[in-house]
């Protein structure tokens, strides 16, 4: 009888969500539309510092009404757990107008004018780890194309990194920055990941994204640039 009041009491309890969702319901067609430039071009393809791999917490976003009736796809047809925002070439020297563009800007963006859309096939391909056609479309378009990458090659990187990766499933409710950060660098010793190479975004309170910084060839963390700043350590949030 205790054995299973103490079951019952369990599942009861909220659930760790599961990090990342490798397989998920796709529509049967998609649309694939190239992105509109929304900046100013910066920077050369290939002549960047270091890499921001930028993965954002799907329920908190899906959270936001907007964001849900905008976003079937991630948010009514699945349910993810952490899912790529992207893939950013960034430079070492964010603040000082030093970088490799000339600019006091981060990160170099739409190198290439005119970025062609992304294919049906790519999109079906990498849906389920970025789980937006618009998204993958804008995020080659600003990011990648200034990668010094190919398309497929730009996107098989983000498949390679998150393959690699250990990550922690996070349990709903009251946490601290410094909590979750804590519970990627311990999902990831093996791989040496430490504190220095992450930045924790939160955002209205809640869990928004992680940021890791993996250096040109991506095969090793590196310390975040100056122009990548995060929530600090004690920062109280709500996972959703």
């Amino acid at each position: 009888m205790i054995r299973l009041l103490v079951a019952l009491l369990l599942l009861l309890l909220p659930a760790p969500l599961r990090a990342e969702t490798k397989s998920c319901r796709l529509p049967e067609r998609l649309e694939s539309r190239a992105c509109a430039q929304q900046g100013p071009s910066r920077g050369v393809a290939g002549q960047f510092d270091y890499y921001v791999l930028a993965l954002s917490w799907s329920p908190a976003f899906c959270a936001e009404p907007r964001q849900a009736r905008g976003n079937r796809l991630q948010c009514a047809d699945n349910r993810f757990g952490f899912v790529v925002h992207g893939l950013w070439p960034q430079y070492q020297e964010a603040q000082s107008g030093r970088n490799q563009s000339g600019s006091n800007q981060p990160w170099p963006q739409y190198c290439q004018p005119d970025a062609a859309a992304v294919p049906e096939a790519l999109l079906r391909r990498h849906l389920c780890r970025q789980p937006s056609a618009a998204l993958m479309n804008c995020q080659w378009a600003k990011h990648g194309a200034c990668s010094g990458l190919s398309m497929a090659a730009y996107f098989a990187a983000q498949e390679q990194l998150m393959q690699r990766l250990t990550l922690p499933a996070l349990t709903p409710g009251p946490n601290t920055a410094g909590a979750v950060l804590d519970a990627f660098q311990n999902a990831n010793a093996v791989l040496g990941l430490k504190r220095e190479h992450m930045v924790l975004i939160v955002k209205d309170d809640a869990l928004s994204e992680i940021r890791i910084c993996y250096a040109k060839n991506l095969t090793e963390f590196v310390a975040c640039g100056p122009g990548m700043r995060g929530s600090r350590p004690e920062r109280k949030l709500i996972l959703h």
